[in-house]
Parts: C-alpha cells; sequence; structure tokens
C-alpha cells in the first residue's frame, strides 16, 4: 500500500466515511471536502495523521492540508468512491443573509471557482514566458510560426478563461456544465467578438433592439461566474414552465434564449466593470503607496494564504496584466513571502535535533524556494513553531519594500519561486534580472537569520526516545489527572492562558484522582489541598492546579494523601477531588500543570494528545 493510499484510508474513515462527503476537489496543497456532516468529523484524529499539515475549515468546505502530493491523495480517496468535482443533489441547508454572510459567500464563490484553475493558469503563464525568454535570447523570433504557435499554448487558458471559470463555477454552484460553458462560449465566440470589435468602433449593436454595450470578454473572470450562478435559477425557472412532453427539447432552447442575452446585455457589462473597479483600487492603493504596498502585502501574505484568502487576488491580477501586460503590487510581494518560508524552513533544518522534523524542513525549504509552493513551509514548519512565522513576515514587508522600490512588476501569475522568477523579467531592462536576484538572496538570508536570532522551541522526535535517555539533561513531564487536553489560551484565567508563571498545559479532567508527574519529592501541598507543588530528581519544578478558583472552596472537594517532603514516583496517587462537587458549586475543574523554572531549559514541548490517562507523556523538556 502507497503512502498516498494510506492517507487516504485513514483520511476517510476519520471524515465520517465516504457516504459523509458531498463533494471533494483539490488544489495545489490542499484537499477540499463538502461534508453532509461535519460533526461525524474527528478534527484531532484527522490533524495527527502522518502527512497531514493541518485542518482549516472555510466557506462551507473541511480542507486538509497535506502538501504536493495532494494529487496522488485526491486520486487514491476516489478510488475509494469519494464523490470529487460533480454536483450533489443534497439539499443545502439555508443560512440568514446578513451583510457579513453575503461577504463570506462571494469570496467562497470567487475562491471555490478560482482554485481548480490555477494548475491551468499557471502552466499557461509558464509556457507564454517560456516563448518570451526564447524571443529574448535570439532563440525564436517574434515573426516565426513556432513563437506563435508557443504563445498560444501559453495564451489559451486566458483567452478561452470565461469558459474554464464556467466548468468551475457550474460545479461550484451545483448548476449544468454544458450549458454554463455554451453561455460562456457565447463571449467569446469569434462573430460575437466581431460585432463587438465593430461596436468600439462606433457600428451600433443591438440585440431585439436592446443595445448591447462593446465588451471584451477574454481574460475576464468575474462575468462568468455572476452569469454560472445566475444559471442555477434560470434552469429552475425553465424546469417549471416547460411541459413534461417537452421538456427534452424546450427546456434547453429557453435556458439558453434567457440566459445567454441577460450574459451579454446585464451580467457581462457589469461584471467588467466590477473587475476594473477591483484592478482600479488595486492600482489606487499602488499608486498612494509606491513601496509599502508591496511591503505590506508581503507580510500579510502568509496569513492570507492560512485563510485562502490569497486566491480572492487572482481576479485582478488576471485583469491587470490583460490590461497593462504586468502587475506591480501583489505579484512581487510573494517574492519575498514565499522565499521567507523557504529560509526559516532551512534554518529550522540546521537548528532542529528532531530527525523527522529535519527532514520535513528541507523538504518544505525545496517545495518553497524553488518552486514557489509555500504550504509545506506554513503548516509543517512556521505556524507549528510560531517564532519562525514571526521570522517570515518580517521579513516579507522588508523583502517587499525592496522589490517595490526596485519597481518589480510579474508578466505572469506563477507562484514565484527560483524557477518561476522569470515572470519577474522586464524585457529591454537587464536590472530587472538583478533586482531579481537581490530580493530572492535577501528573503531567504533574513529570514534564516532572523529565525536563529528569535529562536523556536524544538520538538523532540518522541516521548519513547526521551524516555530511552536515562540522562539529566532530557525527561518527561506526565499528565496529573485523566482526561481531555485543552489549548491552554482557552483557560479562562490570565495567569495561567498566557503562562505567566511557566509553560503550561491543560486538562479537562473525567477522573477524580491527582497522579505524580514525576519522580521527586513535594514542596508544597496548599492547605486547601487543590494545589502541589513538587521538585523532580531531575531538577523540575512542576505546579499542579486542579480547578479554576477553587481556593474558595476550602478545600472541601479535596483529600491529600501525601505530605511536604514526601518522595513519589511518577503515577503515585497525591489525592482525590470530587468532580460533580466542584461543577455544581460554579466552578471550573480544569486542571493546569505548569512547569515554573521553564526558563531553566532550553525547550519545552508539549506532546500533541487529545486525550491522557495516568502516566501519559505530556510535556518534554530539554536542559540547557
Amino acid at each position: 500500500m502507497t503512502n498516498e493510499q494510506r492517507m487516504a484510508d485513514e483520511i476517510l474513515k476519520h471524515i465520517g466515511g465516504s457516504n459523509n462527503v458531498k463533494n471533494l476537489t483539490h488544489c495545489m496543497t490542499r484537499l477540499r471536502f463538502v461534508l453532509k456532516d461535519d460533526s461525524k468529523a474527528d478534527d484531532d484524529a484527522i490533524k495527527n495523521i502522518d502527512g497531514v499539515m493541518g485542518l482549516r475549515k472555510q466557506g462551507g468546505q473541511y480542507q486538509v492540508i497535506v502538501g504536493n502530493n495532494v494529487s496522488h491523495t485526491y486520486t487514491a480517496l476516489m478510488k475509494n468512491g469519494v464523490s470529487g468535482g460533480a454536483k450533489s443533489n443534497e439539499p443545502v441547508e439555508k443560512k440568514k443573509l446578513t451583510f457579513k454572510q453575503v461577504g463570506i459567500n462571494i469570496l467562497d464563490a470567487i475562491i471555490g471557482t478560482m482554485s481548480p484553475l490555477i494548475p491551468a493558469i499557471i502552466g499557461g503563464s509558464m509556457i507564454k514566458l517560456l516563448a518570451m525568454l526564447l524571443s529574448m535570447t535570439g532563440v525564436l523570433s517574434e515573426s516565426s510560426s513556432t513563437y506563435n504557435i508557443l504563445n498560444t499554448i501559453g495564451d489559451a487558458p486566458f483567452f478561452f478563461l470565461p469558459m474554464l471559470v464556467a466548468v468551475s463555477a457550474a460545479r461550484k454552484f451545483n448548476s449544468n456544465v454544458f450549458l454554463a460553458l455554451a453561455i460562456a462560449g457565447v463571449m467569446v465566440h469569434p462573430v460575437f467578438m466581431e460585432i463587438m470589435e465593430k461596436a468600439a468602433e462606433g457600428k451600433e449593436a443591438t440585440f431585439a433592439f436592446i443595445p448591447v454595450m462593446s465588451v471584451k470578454y477574454t481574460y475576464t473572470i468575474i462575468p462568468a461566474i455572476v452569469m454560472t450562478w445566475l444559471l442555477k435559477y434560470i434552469e429552475d425557472f425553465a424546469d417549471r414552465i416547460t411541459p413534461l412532453v417537452m421538456k427534452n427539447f424546450l427546456k434547453p432552447m429557453l435556458i439558453l434564449l434567457i440566459a445567454a442575452p441577460i450574459a451579454i446585455i446585464i451580467v457581462g457589462p457589469t461584471g467588467i466593470l466590477i473587475g476594473t473597479g477591483l484592478s482600479q483600487i488595486v492600482f489606487f492603493v499602488h499608486d498612494k503607496l509606491g513601496f509599502l504596498a508591496v511591503a505590506i502585502v508581503g507580510a500579510l501574505w502568509p496569513l492570507l494564504v492560512m485563510t485562502g484568502m490569497h486566491r480572492v487576488f487572482t481576479p485582478t491580477i488576471v485583469q491587470t496584466i490583460a490590461e497593462t501586460g504586468k502587475e506591480g503590487m501583489v505579484m512581487p510581494s510573494e517574492i519575498g513571502a514565499n522565499l521567507s518560508l523557504g529560509g526559516v524552513s532551512l534554518a529550522v533544518a540546521f537548528k532542529t535535533k528532531n530527525r523527522e522534523l529535519r527532514q520535513t524542513s528541507l523538504a518544505a525549504a525545496s517545495s518553497a524556494i524553488i518552486a514557489g509552493i509555500t504550504e509545506p513551509a506554513l503548516y509543517g514548519v512556521a505556524i507549528r513553531l510560531k517564532r519562525p512565522m514571526i521570522a517570515s513576515v518580517i521579513t516579507g514587508f522588508i523583502a517587499g519594500a525592496v522589490a517595490g522600490l526596485a519597481g518589480l512588476a510579474s508578466h505572469s501569475m506563477a507562484a514565484p519561486g527560483l524557477f518561476t522568477s522569470v515572470q519577474f523579467i522586464e524585457k529591454g531592462n537587464p536590472m530587472s534580472i538583478v533586482w531579481i536576484i537581490v530580493v530572492m538572496v535577501l528573503s531567504v538570508v533574513l529570514s534564516f537569520v532572523l529565525t536563529l536570532v528569535l529562536g523556536f522551541e524544538d520538538i523532540p522526535e518522541s516521548e519513547d526516545e526521551l524516555l530511552d535517555l536515562g540522562n539529566q539533561d532530557h525527561l518527561t513531564v506526565a499528565a496529573p489527572v485523566e482526561g481531555h487536553v485543552k489549548p491552554i489560551e482557552s483557560v479562562e484565567d490570565d495567569v495561567f492562558s498566557r503562562e505567566v508563571i511557566g509553560k503550561s498545559m491543560a486538562i479537562e479532567p473525567t477522573g477524580n484522582k491527582i497522579y505524580a508527574p514525576v519522580t521527586g519529592t513535594v514542596t508544597s501541598v496548599f492547605p486547601t489541598k487543590h494545589a502541589i507543588g513538587i521538585t523532580g530528581d531531575n531538577g523540575v519544578e512542576v505546579l499542579v492546579h486542579v480547578g479554576i478558583d477553587t481556593v474558595k472552596l476550602n478545600g472541601e472537594p479535596f483529600t491529600s494523601t501525601i505530605e511536604q517532603g514526601d518522595h513519589v514516583t511518577v503515577g503515585d496517587i497525591l489525592g482525590t477531588f470530587d468532580l460533580t462537587q466542584i461543577i455544581e458549586s460554579g466552578y471550573d475543574p480544569t486542571t493546569i500543570i505548569v512547569i515554573t523554572n521553564t526558563d531553566e531549559y532550553e525547550s519545552i514541548t508539549s506532546f500533541d494528545h487529545a486525550e491522557v490517562k495516568a502516566q501519559t507523556s505530556i510535556l518534554g523538556v530539554v536542559k540547557s
């Protein structure tokens, strides 16, 4: 069994099975599920699957981040009977329309439609760049048939972009794919385009006495998205008014007869105006802020990728390149953002003692630096270790500012990386090559250095290896109670949630016993018995605190079996508590374990558990 098949089987198992999947698509690094019942998915189990880098829920999608092998995992899932890219007849739960919900729906429509098209857009972009480079180097003449055919191959995804968008949007909105394709085909039909060209020259163009605005639809996105969304309602209307015996031929005719004029008279021109308006906003921001606009986007880009919001920029990038031949704000900002994630991954690989993390970091660095694909570095390294993320954001801002000052602009929209950096070469401007190299080197070197300066909490290779080390420099701390691990940030006590007194973990107890988390000496037993301090034989100082504000209960729910000065072994029972009484008294029973001498250790890492029992290792401690 391949790794992809194994991963697919595990994902499908924890997502509720193939019967719980309405639809599945994928982008460059994410499996995008639409589930029938989100509650059937086990989030923690999916996050812990080997090869899964993260999980996001957005716009009705259950997104599982698996990295560059996403297509293989997708194929493996399809073999298991998952429905992918197909329309669903399942009823959709209607949500109350608010301004917020409308905004979410619009963003979801754009992101959901554009994500599947990215490979075609990138492929076309790179072929156009190849043709340009061959022309610049004198290998091909711009008048040669080879050059023109090659350029046509690269240009085709953009020229027929409305048709590609129509197919993707039809799957997104559950419209008829082929009817959507037929309507989009009208917009780029040679005869219709000729009519539009003549209208631009002053010759009147009408349909049934209604004026048709002169519009060029090639390279456009928004008209096709909006029209395909409307198509769903036009289909329903045509279905209602068409007699049963005539549905086979009359219904599709009516749909085309209604939808196509609406597209070319109303939706198309309006969509073009919206797209042009968005591009003008980008131009305005760039004109007013200059290089700062590039710097800000560079700093924010990893955060946009985290939420999937980066796809919102796709229409404006395409529109801007179509109008001006290049884009000088979003794409240049990606150079620093992408390569900085490669730089931080290299720094982590250089410093970490964890062999698995080193391999992950090296692979993520290669993907980000060479190909501009950053999700493995973002989810597998930066977010996971936190401080490298800060280094990436700082670098993205500085490198973006340099790219903006240099006036770099992209002639394509491939994710910036080593091999795709040619898209920033300005014909007739050799200095553009120099500036590209400067920004790329700056991005990698600065992020590398910042990561080493800021540092990060290393991840122990495994709990077992830590336990087997048997020396004074490494140890583990066990769970003091049985229960469910919860984020420390969710604890309603600032002292604990902000880890003011040391590295902490929170457990929502399900049992009633308090266990020794380390082997050592009891240094304090609070009079109210709700808190116990222990100094381990290895020097780690641990505080076990049962409940939030339970000191106010004056010890009533607690019993203690130990006294100050007693020596205990990991797993020994230190006392008990009445969980029901604590809850009924109105107090939160969440139990906190704190390493109070955190500053004495090089790293303290929490192990990823959803549930813990007595003697379950929850913290790995490495001495300086």
